[in-house]
């Protein structure tokens, strides 16, 4: 053939096809640009030096990895798509002449270019917006913004090698399909039609046992430790329902609906229930992974969003003070240690002109006992009769009865609570907890008993409730006991009658509250801190730990900021591919339906009639979906709730506000698509077919 024909013949198949071309490069591009970026804020100094930059940059190494395994499953989708237009005009080549081979030269060429096309254009989308990102990123952590601009070309070169990897196998997809066909069924492959499965019925009421199942299993998920495994399973059984409800689900709806004669023999649902029918399986399939993916994301933003702007009200939660140290120590140290740390503190408070507004000192003790027959007993070894280490689920049933106790003096309870409780010798009371109401007395560890006074609601501002206590409340309930004399209670503790393993936690809590903007608090801190490293190593403490809340803030926002960050970048990247799932939908269907609206536009059927017909298969097919979305992220939330829970957020009121804010946020984006989609599908059916 004549010299340079096969380029000429690739770059006119681009053109002549560029409807369905653009998508399928405008995909590719937007994956490559996200690859980058991803691959530059992972290897950014700017992102690494910020506080808590190190978790931020493995959350972003995943994420790119993450990026670059999906770009394959939605690459070879989006080629699939474009190849099922396709395959006609390769079927009249091969009958024009062209044999095989030369078809194989033709395609090389289509691949090097749209190759060519994406890296171009990704890498270089992606370096613009690389630096929007990072001072985005940055900006979202409220951090300080360095305006230097430069290339990762490490970056680049993993993309050229990954993509051309994937588009590789793309083109060897390609070449698997037309091998396999003659040119007459290439000729007419977009005529195929569809069997439809067997068993509709029972296939669809699998579906939805699943999906019922599931959502039964999420509402019940209480363990906020195992909340994130089990909503992974739960995922996986939904996915799988879904798929089986949207493909036989649909089988059996069009059935149903053709037996209703009043609904059925109408002119807009005549051709709705009738196109459905015909392409059902392939319906079911685009639909179900358009409802998954919609899903994903919704559950990505709540669960994020959430996340972050949760991250003021964990922080004011669990460390009430702008600085502060806990010391975990034994009995006979606790008065010294305690009064040595607070001294070096002060000291290194006056040196750097520190305002302080507010300072407390307070001693602490905390137990893990059950409650029998009404009885908080302190004297119970908890390891006495103890399942083996390593065996959870049995950890978990032995634990059931018991509640982590915080005990605090009535003093120190007045004080930190601005209250004025009144105790008798004999008496106790308890504050917080959900099984307090159940406690009538509490017994000490040398057997005397105390009775509950009342029990109120108002829990004390110390960090060493918050940070032990939140942590063992992820398996048991948590409270606070209050004595009229901790250390009379506490001196008839006698440690060597208990298990080595034992744990009678003994604090000392020291923490002030500065008039300092966050800069000032921050450098007030780290000299705060380097003192008390270097008393650590001098003082026998079991562990001492050290905060100041400028800095927990900072990290805390950093890895909030990053994981939103990152789902919202994974996100956008899901929304396009369900884009153009609806888009590729539209586009092949629309050429399928060409000749059967143009047959009912010659036999009588007005173009408005048309038009209403279409809108009604629209808005069934792809509202659909959107509203399944939304029953799974309702279904989803306890499940959510929980794991942010384990992430020491617990705002319920929070997550549901997030939720429905970004549902909607969601829903007014999907409809903008569905309209855009939808003009292009009018179009389309509009014409008149090649005859």
């Amino acid at each position: 053939m004549k010299k340079g024909i096969y380029r000429r013949l690739a770059i006119s198949g681009i053109k002549k096809n560029k409807q369905i071309y653009f998508p399928y490069l405008l995909s590719g591009t937007v994956m490559v640009m996200v690859f980058y970026i991803l691959a530059f804020l992972a290897a950014s100094d700017m992102v690494h030096n910020l506080r808590g930059g190190e978790a931020l940059t493995s959350l972003l190494i995943c994420g790119e990895a993450l990026i670059g395994v999906f770009s394959f499953p939605f690459l070879f989708y989006t080629s699939s798509s474009l190849m099922r237009k396709r395959k006609k005009e390769f079927g009249l080549y091969n009958i024009l002449g062209m044999n095989k081979g030369n078809i194989l030269v033709s395609l090389i060429w289509e691949t090097l270019i749209t190759y060519g096309i994406v890296i171009f254009t990704g890498i270089f989308f992606g370096v613009l917006f690389s630096k929007i990102a990072e001072l985005g990123l940055v900006n979202i952590m409220e951090e300080e913004i360095n305006y230097h601009i430069y290339i990762e070309w490490k970056a680049i070169v993993t993309a050229l090698v990954l993509y051309a990897g994937i588009y590789f196998f793309i083109f060897l997809n390609i070449m698997r399909q037309i091998h396999q066909n003659n040119p007459i069924e290439l000729l007419h492959s977009e005529a195929a039609g569809e069997r439809p499965p067997k068993s509709r019925w029972v296939l669809a009421a699998a579906g939805l046992a699943l999906i019922a199942g599931a959502y039964v299993w999420a509402v019940q998920i209480e363990n906020p430790r195992e909340a994130l495994m089990q909503l992974m399973v739960i995922a996986g059984v939904v996915i799988i329902g879904t798929y089986l409800l949207f493909i036989a689900g649909s089988v059996f709806l069009c059935g149903w609906l053709k037996k209703r004669k009043h609904y059925y023999y109408q002119t807009a649902h005549f051709v709705t229930v009738s196109s459905l029918s015909y392409r059902m399986k392939r319906n079911g399939a685009s639909l179900a992974s358009i409802c998954i993916l919609a899903t994903v994301i919704l559950v990505a933003l709540v669960g994020t969003a959430g996340f972050y702007t949760g991250v003021d009200d964990i922080i004011e939660r669990h460390y009430p003070y702008d600085l502060g140290i806990i010391i975990e120590t034994g009995k006979a140290e606790w008065e010294e240690s305690g009064r040595t740390y607070q001294a070096e503190i002060e000291v290194v408070l006056k040196d750097t002109n520190a305002k302080v507004s507010e300072a407390i000192e307070v001693h602490e003790v905390g137990i893990d006992a059950p409650i029998e027959n009404g009885v908080l007993d302190l004297s119970v070894d908890v390891y006495q009769n103890a399942p083996e280490e390593g065996n959870v689920q049995e950890w978990n049933k032995y634990l059931e009865n018991y509640v982590c106790v915080r005990i605090l003096s009535l003093e120190d309870y007045n004080r930190l609570c601005n209250t004025s409780e009144e105790l008798k010798d004999d008496e106790v009371f308890l504050a917080g907890g959900k099984q307090s109401a159940k406690v009538r007395s509490i017994r000490n560890w040398d057997g005397s008993e105390y009775a509950v006074k009342k029990t109120v609601k108002q829990m004390p501002e110390l960090s060493a409730f918050e940070l032990y206590g939140s942590y063992s409340d992820l398996m048991m309930d948590y409270m606070v006991l209050v004595v009229p004399d901790l250390n009379r209670l506490w001196g008839s503790f006698d440690a060597s009658a208990w298990s080595a393993k034992n744990q009678v936690l003994c604090f000392w809590e020291y923490g002030v509250k500065l008039a300092e903007e966050r800069d000032r608090q921050l450098a007030i801190g780290d000299a705060c801190e380097e003192r008390v490293r270097e008393l650590a190593e001098e003082e026998e403490v079991l562990t001492s730990t050290y905060y100041t809340k400028a800095e927990k803030w900072a990290r805390m926002k950093s890895l909030a900021g990053g994981v939103l960050f990152l789902a919202l970048a994974i996100s956008m990247v899901f929304v396009f591919v369900a884009t153009l799932i609806m888009y590729y939908k539209q586009i092949s269907e629309g050429y399928e339906d060409q000749r059967q609206f143009s047959i009912m536009r010659k036999i009588g059927m007005t173009r408005k009639e048309i038009r209403r017909s279409i809108n009604s298969q629209m808005l069934t097919v792809f509202f659909l979906p959107l509203v399944v979305a939304g029953i799974h992220l309702t279904f989803a939330l306890p499940g959510i709730y929980q794991v942010l829970k384990a992430s020491v957020l617990d705002n319920r009121l929070l997550l549901y506000r997030v939720a429905a804010v970004s549902f909607i946020l969601f829903a007014a984006a999907y409809a903008l698509v569905y309209l855009i989609t939808t003009r292009t599908y009018i179009k389309i059916v509009n014409r008149e077919p090649i005859q």
